[in-house]
């Protein structure tokens, strides 16, 4: 196998780990914020605490995987 080939797989696989993880980390982020938070319905102040939660949480883990 060249090396192109074998990069490429290896770009294909991070790729698709990441938006694994990324996706998981979204539906979860949404059950816990349905769970703990006082939501009924996924309106804009829904979004626009989603949208803060998951930059928070994503600060989180850049922190964590640096320490």
């Amino acid at each position: 196998m060249s090396r192109v080939t074998e990069q490429k797989i290896i770009d294909k696989v991070v790729d698709e780990t990441v938006d694994t993880i990324i996706d998981t980390i979204d539906e979860i982020l949404v059950d816990y914020m349905y769970e703990y938070g006082d939501y009924e319905e996924s309106d804009n102040k829904f979004f626009d605490e989603k949208e803060e939660m998951f930059h928070s949480v994503i600060t989180e883990i850049y922190n964590r995987i640096n320490k």
